[in-house]
């Protein structure tokens, strides 16, 4: 799965909602390492967004 960085993940997770995909696994933390979420495009492609921890 492809990831794509993005700045703020809980604000882009509901932007992609507004625009007519889904989000699959929503934004949670991962230890150490930043937030990440799942979301589909109105296609149906699959990826994750992640927003980096700073210092990572």
């Amino acid at each position: 799965m492809a990831y794509v960085s993005v700045t703020n993940v809980d604000a882009t997770a509901a932007e992609v909602e507004k625009l007519g995909g889904q989000v699959r696994l929503p934004p949670r933390d991962i230890p150490g390492v930043g937030r990440f979420c799942v979301i589909t495009d109105p296609t149906g492609a699959w990826m994750s967004l992640l927003t980096l921890a700073e210092g990572t």
